[in-house]
């Protein structure tokens, strides 16, 4: 009887063994995707701001869209 149940119980260790490998496998997966979006995101949100400065800078100096400040429709129209 004993040999029975050490025998389930090394089974079960087996699979939970097996089980948590596999998990850990899959958490570093999903970290590295993490990283790399949380990278792509930064760049994204640093593009977005270099081209919200320049568009300030320009309408600073008068050269923004004519068509949005004015309320005229740009000449090929």
């Amino acid at each position: 009887m004993d040999d029975k149940r050490i025998e389930a119980f090394e089974e079960k260790l087996a699979y939970l063994e097996m089980a948590n490998a596999q998990l850990e496998e899959e958490i570093f997966r999903q970290q590295q995707e993490v990283d790399a979006l949380t990278k792509a995101h930064r760049f994204l949100l640093e593009r977005i701001e270099v081209l919200q400065d320049g568009a300030a800078e320009r309408d600073a100096l008068g050269q923004g869209d004519n068509a949005a400040g004015s309320g005229e429709c740009p000449p090929h129209y």
